[in-house]
């Protein structure tokens, strides 16, 4: 069964193209300089099937650190042709332990990020290559 891309108001479905399977059915896009700042940070948590999805004007080597995080998420990082770069799988928030204090990114430019519930890049068997569509 082939997923249809879907845009509601800001809110879209972000499926894996690749793996004709569903990341989210429940997106937040970040396309502002605040909203990406943002982020996640401070909410409790992300409800199952929900994501955030940040999108950048251009490619860049965007970074995505957990300040103010209170629960761990998977980081999926795309380029413009929405395909998988580089994943970041159950990342945790920082804590007052130094080691946490570290940023996340891609090793190639990229121009969205997708941050997402633990797990779900291995429930979607989502992997580099893989082109997703929203």
């Amino acid at each position: 069964m082939k997923h249809e891309e879907h845009e509601l108001g800001g809110m879209s479905m972000i499926i894996n193209r690749t793996k004709d399977n569903i990341l989210a059915g429940d997106v937040e896009v970040a396309d502002t300089i605040g909203k990406k700042a943002k982020g996640l940070m401070f909410k409790d948590s992300l409800p199952d099937g929900h994501a955030l999805l940040m999108k950048f004007p251009k490619d860049g080597n965007h970074k995505i650190w957990m300040f103010g995080m209170r629960f761990p998420i998977d980081l999926i990082f795309l380029d413009s042709e929405k395909r998988v770069i580089v994943i970041h799988e159950n990342v945790r928030p920082l804590n007052l332990n130094p080691m946490t204090w570290k940023t996340y990114g891609s090793n190639k430019t990229a121009r969205y990020v997708i941050e997402t519930n633990p797990g779900t890049v291995s429930k979607t068997k989502t992997e580099p290559g893989d082109v997703l569509g929203f």
